[in-house]
């Protein structure tokens, strides 16, 4: 039997040899992994199965999807007083300024901090009245334009959006927001999609990120997906 302190340098050698002869890493172009990261955060907010394929490669290269995230998502949660101004912004006729506005409030929600029905009684010019029923019922920017728009109580507790053009759902509790057929939010989903990403990497980072959002309104779907994920890996 051959001593291990004679064995040990011939392997430390060969180690080194297969290094040294081993193909050269490919170098990572910065701006070509933030458009792809970018290309697939896009394909997130889609329907299956491009949204599963963009999953899927987001989570085969987690060092670069969980700083990615990181800068992507936020808890839902939504002061009044920032929710006023975001609504006051969305009114705005500077496109640049409404615009931002419809992008935060796109990805949060009003009704994260004021009920449906408070909304309606207090947003009462055009285009922020109509820019909000817009996103409260994942509408076009702007494809409301001009119309006056009521909401009417139906049934027991549900409510209806109503214009010249017809009437179609309000949907006033925030735990039916984006989970329901007929109250659709693509940008809770693709939180929710994201979540599922960070919970499969299951890193230190991706954990706190999940952490994080866990802190969002309590009944916001994705919310209680980052809390569902979090126990889950708490019994792994």
């Amino acid at each position: 039997m051959v001593p291990l302190r004679l064995v040990l340098p011939m392997m430390v050698s060969l180690a080194v040899a297969t290094w040294l002869h081993a193909a050269p890493v490919p170098r990572v172009d910065p701006k070509a992994k933030a458009a792809e990261l970018e290309g697939l955060w896009a394909d997130l907010y889609k329907d299956e199965p491009v949204a599963s394929k963009a999953l899927l490669r987001m989570f085969k290269q987690p060092e670069y999807a969980v700083p990615f995230l990181k800068e992507k998502l936020r808890p839902l949660k939504l002061e009044q007083k920032r929710c006023e101004e975001l609504l006051k912004d969305l009114g705005s006729d500077d496109e640049k300024t409404w615009k931002s506005a419809w992008d935060e409030l796109d990805y949060l929600d009003p009704r994260l901090a004021i009920d449906l029905l408070t909304l309606m009684n207090d947003i009462t010019e055009n285009p922020a009245r109509t820019r909000m029923v817009e996103l409260c019922s994942q509408r076009t920017a702007d494809s409301l334009a001009g119309q006056t728009i009521t909401i009417n109580k139906i049934g027991v507790e549900g409510y209806n959006f109503r214009s010249n053009g017809g009437s179609w759902w309000a949907e006033h509790q925030v735990d039916r927001i984006g989970v329901s057929t007929w109250s659709t939010k693509p940008s809770w989903r693709r939180a929710a999609r994201a979540i599922a990403i960070l919970e499969e990497i299951g890193t230190p980072g991706a954990v706190k990120l999940l952490e994080q959002m866990g802190e969002g309104h309590a009944e916001a779907s994705p919310t209680k997906a980052a809390k569902e994920s979090l126990e889950r890996l708490k019994k792994k």
